[in-house]
């Protein structure tokens, strides 16, 4: 088993991150809702795509399932930073991953265009 998933402050790797029903690697989450009652502050993977409504894809899977008992006001403010790094590491690395892909295709035009210049000449 990772490492990541005994460590509440660790941010699991892209690849060890579980895809969705729509295909997509999954973003870690911080639940922060009271209910259900011990899940407060419990990390889970959602689907990036799903918006505040449930309207798009549904998929969520829990990682931490034990209750974590009284939290202090501190450790709160803690968890909701935590929870703010986790969202824009898992943009920042959706980013990368796209002008990655964009580099590619980009590549791949540059080719075509060549090509395309070597037969008309």
């Amino acid at each position: 088993m990772s490492i990541w998933r005994d460590d509440p402050n660790a941010i699991p790797p892209w690849n060890e991150r579980p895809k969705c029903h729509c295909g997509f690697r999954t973003w870690l989450q911080v639940w922060t809702d009271p209910l259900p009652q011990g899940k407060k502050g419990c990390r889970f993977f959602k689907c990036p795509e799903i918006d505040d409504d449930f309207k798009a894809c549904t998929f969520m899977q829990w990682i931490d399932t034990r209750p974590l008992g009284r939290v202090s006001f501190k450790e709160e403010q803690e968890r909701r930073v935590r929870q703010q790094q986790i969202r824009l590491k898992g943009k920042e690395d959706e980013l990368k991953r796209r002008r990655a892909e964009l580099g590619q295709r980009e590549a791949a035009l540059k080719i075509q265009e060549e090509q395309f210049q070597a037969r008309e000449a």
